[in-house]
């Protein structure tokens, strides 16, 4: 009986040794297979970032800020002032990728020329890049006084050629409304002939503010235009003036603090027959304190006077009150009073 007692007991013994020993592998494998689903958890997730690595590099478009190299807001002077003479062979313009280009073609028959002064100087308070090119003695472009080439594209509006104080020189504005850029460079063809090529960049973020630009029809009766005060800082900064083809084409150089630069004016005649452009509220009048009378074109003269914030201009010398139109302008910045003579 004690043998088998001792049996007994020996059997129950090994028996609990082997099942602890089953237990423990079996647990000891359940954490292993936890552990490695954790490990292959984590190593997904920190391999996310490095597959949206190349998307992100895809999104920055290298061509996109490539294409702007080199443009700028800075007056920019090629060429060097000389005595030498030269033709304005073409003026040509063209839509590229992200901005609009215009291209000037001037030669010289005279021997040994150097290449001609071109300058383009930003002037942020008119809206323009002006271009301006000396000792021009002949022109073939089709750009004049009266003809220029709109664009409306990216804030840029227009290329308009300006009134110069010389008949050997030739100003060009580029309108321009937003937050546009420009490159200049210059090339030779052969010899003696360059091109110089102005890249002005395109503002797609650009909305332009409403405007009433007055006019579009010549009329003799009452006309106006509905802007901006002396509130918003409107003034009147320079003026010009052509005669051509029998219109008498009086420009006024405008400017404001806010996004519209044109002034509130009215434009009628008196009982005089007197043309009377009545500026209500100016801020600021420079032609005003140039001189009260200037003399025009085909018998034409204004009168200036100004009193507080108003600035009136006075157009005598029209017969039989004449058609007239009063209209604005953006980039350039100007009102416009024309009459058909």
């Amino acid at each position: 009986m004690k043998k088998r007692l001792y049996v007994y007991i020996l059997v129950l013994i090994l028996s609990s040794v082997l099942l602890s020993g089953c237990t423990k592998k079996e647990s000891e494998e359940t954490d292993t297979k936890t552990d490695t689903s954790v490990t292959e958890q984590e190593e997904t997730e920190e391999e996310k970032p490095a597959e949206e690595k190349p998307v992100e590099e895809k999104e920055e478009s290298p061509q996109d800020s490539s294409s702007l190299e080199g443009f700028g807001k800075e007056k920019v002077v090629l060429g060097q002032a000389s005595d030498f003479e030269y033709t304005l062979d073409s003026i040509e313009t063209k839509e590229g990728e992200g901005y609009y280009e215009f291209t000037f073609k001037i030669s010289s028959s005279q021997e040994g020329a150097v290449t001609p002064l071109f300058t383009v100087t930003p002037l942020p308070s008119k809206g323009v890049f002006r271009v301006s090119l000396t000792n021009i003695f002949d022109d073939n472009s089709t750009i004049t006084h009266s003809k220029g080439v709109t664009i409306n594209k990216g804030a840029i509006t227009a290329l308009t050629r300006i009134v110069t104080d010389s008949d050997t020189t030739r100003g060009y504005d580029i309108g321009v409304q937003g937050n546009n850029q420009f490159k200049v460079d210059v090339t030779e063809e052969g010899s003696s002939t360059w091109v110089f090529s102005i890249k002005v960049s395109y503002d797609t973020n650009y909305t332009a503010p409403v405007i009433d630009f007055g006019s579009t029809e010549f009329s003799s009766e009452p006309q106006k235009i509905e802007g901006v005060t002396s509130q918003q800082g409107a003034k009147i900064t320079d003026y010009s003036y052509i005669y051509s083809g029998g219109i008498l084409k009086f420009s006024l150089e405008v400017a404001s603090g806010a996004s519209n630069p044109i002034p509130s004016l009215t434009a009628q005649y008196n009982d005089e027959g007197v043309l009377v452009v009545n500026f209500s509220s100016l801020e600021q009048d420079k032609v005003s304190q140039w001189g009260s009378v200037i003399n025009l074109p085909a018998g034409v003269k204004v009168e200036i006077s100004r009193t507080g914030q108003e600035s009136v201009y006075m157009f005598s010398g029209i017969n039989n009150r004449k058609p007239f139109r009063i209209s604005a302008s953006q980039s350039p910045n100007l009102v416009n009073i024309e009459i058909d003579l």
